[in-house]
C-alpha cells in the first residue's frame, strides 16, 4: 500500500481537531486538492465544441473575478485553445475582458478566423482567463490560492435555437506566471455511470452520448444499451487524451431493441466527474444539452 493511503487511513482514526492539525502539517505549503497546486493560478475544464454548418457552439464568457472582487479592477485577457476530436491542439485566440464584462464568440468564427480545416467538425475547447493584476496583487499573502472557471457552454441550431450546458470536471492547472499546463489527471480509470432516466428514442431524431476524456492516456469506453425484452446494444470506442467521443444513436441504430423504454449505461469513464454530454436532436429540430 502506498504511504499516502497508509497516512489517510491512520489519520481518520485521529479525532477531529487532531486530524485538521496533521493534514495542514501533512500538505503544508501544498493544496489538499491536488499537489501540484502550490502557488497561484487557474483549473481549466475542457468543453465539448461542434461547428458542423447545422450546429455551432457559443462562447459566452463571464469575468467572474469581478463577482469575487467587485472593488478591485479585474480588467484581464485570455486565451481560447481548441483541440480536434483526437486531443490535437488546432489554434488558439486571445481576447481581452473588461471589468464586469463578457466576451461572446462563435466556434464556427474561431474556425474561420485560424483557417482550421473543415474536416475538423467538432472537438474540445478550453477557456482559460488569466487572473487579473489587483487580484494578484490582493490575494499575495494567501497561498496556495487557485480559481477555477466552471462556465456554461452553449450550442445553437440553424434557427438560432441556444441551449447550454455546463463543465464538469477539470483538466489543467495553469501556475500563474507559466504558459503551460500541468494535467490534472493522469491515466483513465474506469468509471460506471448511467443516467436516471430510461431512453424513448422514438422522441429523438439523433440522440449523441459525448464522452471527454480529460486524462493524459487514451481511454477505452464501452456504451450499453439494454430494453424491456433483454436485448443489448454494446458500442466499443478509444478517446485519445483530451479527446472526444460521440455515441450517435438514432431508432435505425437501435432498431434492433424496444425502442420505448431503454436502460444505458457507460464502462470506462475516464474521470470519476467527468459525466457525459447527452446531446438530444428532436424530429422537429429543436436541440437540448445536459449531464445526467
Amino acid at each position: 500500500m502506498a504511504t499516502s493511503k497508509v497516512l489517510r487511513k491512520a489519520a481518520r482514526l485521529l479525532p477531529g481537531n487532531v486530524r485538521s492539525l496533521a493534514r495542514d502539517l501533512y500538505y503544508r505549503d501544498r493544496h489538499w486538492a491536488h499537489p501540484a497546486l502550490k502557488n497561484f493560478g487557474t483549473v481549466q475544464d475542457l468543453y465539448y465544441w461542434i461547428a458542423d454548418g447545422k450546429l455551432d457552439t457559443l462562447l459566452l464568457i463571464q469575468n467572474y473575478f469581478s463577482a469575487l472582487y467587485p472593488a478591485l479592477n479585474t480588467e484581464t485577457t485570455g486565451t481560447i485553445s481548441i483541440y480536434s476530436k483526437d486531443g490535437l491542439f488546432l489554434g488558439s485566440k486571445n481576447f481581452s475582458i473588461p471589468h464586469c464584462g463578457c466576451a461572446k464568440l462563435r466556434v464556427s468564427g474561431l474556425r474561420e478566423e485560424l483557417q482550421i480545416p473543415p474536416d475538423h467538425s467538432f472537438g474540445t475547447v478550453e477557456v482559460n482567463i488569466a487572473i487579473p493584476e489587483d487580484v494578484m496583487e490582493h490575494t499575495r499573502e494567501e497561498t496556495p490560492l487557485y480559481f477555477w472557471d466552471r462556465f456554461y457552454i452553449g450550442y445553437t441550431n440553424s434557427e438560432q435555437q441556444a441551449c447550454f450546458v455546463h463543465g464538469v470536471d477539470k483538466t489543467h492547472i495553469y501556475h500563474e506566471g507559466s504558459p503551460d499546463a500541468t494535467d490534472w489527471y493522469k491515466k483513465p480509470k474506469d468509471h460506471p455511470w448511467a443516467p436516471e432516466i430510461p431512453i424513448d428514442m422514438d422522441d429523438y431524431h439523433k440522440l449523441s452520448v459525448i464522452l471527454i476524456n480529460r486524462t493524459s492516456g487514451n481511454a477505452k469506453v464501452t456504451l450499453i444499451l439494454s430494453d424491456t425484452e433483454n436485448g443489448s446494444l454494446s458500442l466499443e470506442a478509444q478517446i485519445p487524451a483530451k479527446g472526444v467521443h460521440r455515441f450517435e444513436l438514432n431508432r435505425e441504430r437501435t432498431a434492433g431493441l424496444v425502442s420505448t423504454e431503454m436502460r444505458m449505461r457507460v464502462q470506462g469513464m475516464a474521470t470519476q466527474f467527468g459525466r457525459p454530454v447527452v446531446f438530444k436532436e428532436f424530429p422537429n429540430g429543436a436541440i437540448s444539452a445536459m449531464h445526467c
